[in-house]
């Protein structure tokens, strides 16, 4: 293990917050609408498949990254791929992190414009998740695992206060089960998956993990605690709403914490929105981090902050002097997500299928 690893080794607790973290995002406040969309109230069951596939996908990240305990992304795609096939390969992770952070942040602030602040600039509502993203993105692997571990118990108790509205929800909004067949069913669980994205980090903390044995009881630990916040959310949504009512929300999980009220407060889902931010932010800052990363070890740099420092003014820029459309930034989380089906599910798989043939192949020659 060199000096850098040891710097910043991460426990196994660290590695399935920093997952989940990274999971669980922008899509708690629209998912629901959008499953409901595709699968009515059947979408919780294209959720169980989706969250099944990704455990799976999960699995092969870790079964090639333990190959070779040791090693960076770069070092295992060069290894098997060659120079050249393997440097473009990372090429493309760094763009597919790029376009998920870019993706992200103008959601952001889409969202905080929309609901908080709205005669507040852009450049200003960017600034707020930009900086700390390049204050962490800077402090390495460990600092952005200790940031996933304080939001996670920061905001722990944002789940439980969506529950209040189980007591005027209606189970008979969810039958009957399977009322349109299995297709609706089995076309939105190709969309659940895109909610799970984030889990193709264990590429980057694989090799900081002091625990490697465990990582893939972990990535399945991360992954169960994404499943069920979002069959929470998809679940007080379905029961809440009725079936044509959730059809109308795009936002229906701030729809929920809207009628809640206190007698010195009023307006909570403002309130709920700004503790939101630092959930946003741990989704954020990893595909920030990535992208960075993934230049030092493109170039072989250690602690090399000019890619930090880079991607910071390029995205300052683009806050300036672009003003993405609500349509434009749909095209870029639908790229976003289609891109993702390749670089986090279909690579992984045909990799894995990849890297045992190659070493089958060896041993024959051997």
């Amino acid at each position: 293990m060199n000096n850098k690893h040891r710097r910043n080794e991460i426990s196994l607790w660290q590695f399935i917050l920093t997952i989940s973290g990274v999971q669980v995002g922008f899509g708690l406040l629209t998912f629901p609408h959008e499953l409901e969309q595709v699968a009515g109230t059947d979408g919780w069951i294209s959720l169980l498949i989706g969250g099944f596939i990704t455990i799976l996908i999960s699995l092969c990240i870790i079964k090639i990254m333990a190959k070779h305990p040791g090693d960076f992304l770069i070092d295992v795609l060069t290894r098997y791929m060659g120079k050249w096939l393997g440097k473009a390969a990372m090429v493309i992770w760094i763009l597919y992190c790029l376009l998920g952070c870019m993706s992200l942040l103008f959601s952001f602030i889409y969202v905080i414009r929309l609901w908080v602040l709205p005669k507040t600039p852009s450049y200003a509502v960017m600034s707020l998740a930009v900086i700390p993203a390049f204050m962490l993105a800077r402090g390495g692997v460990r600092i952005i695992s200790r940031y996933a571990v304080f939001v996670f118990f920061f905001t722990i108790w944002m789940p439980f206060l969506l529950l209040m509205p189980l007591k005027e929800s209606h189970l008979l909004y969810l039958l009957p089960i399977l009322k349109e067949g299995w297709m609706p069913i089995l076309h939105a669980a190709k969309m659940s998956v895109l909610p799970f994205l984030g889990f193709e980090f264990a590429f980057i903390l694989y090799p900081y993990l002091k625990q490697k044995k465990s990582a893939g009881k972990g990535i399945v630990i991360a992954n169960i605690i994404t499943l069920v916040v979002y069959l929470q959310i998809t679940f007080v949504c379905f029961t809440y709403f009725s079936p044509d009512e959730i059809s109308q929300f795009v936002w229906p999980t701030l729809t929920l914490v809207k009628p809640i009220h206190f007698t010195f407060l009023e307006r909570f889902e403002i309130v709920f929105l700004s503790f939101f931010i630092f959930i946003f932010s741990d989704s954020v800052i990893p595909y920030f981090f990535s992208a960075t990363e993934g230049i030092n070890q493109l170039f072989k740099k250690e602690r090399w902050n000019l890619p930090v420092y880079l991607l910071l003014g390029l995205i300052f820029a683009v806050t300036i002097f672009f003003k993405p459309s609500v349509g434009q930034m749909a095209t870029w989380r639908d790229w976003w997500g289609i891109t993702g089906y390749f670089v986090c599910y279909a690579f992984p798989v045909v990799f894995l299928l990849y890297i045992t043939g190659y070493t089958y192949w060896q041993r024959r020659k051997t």
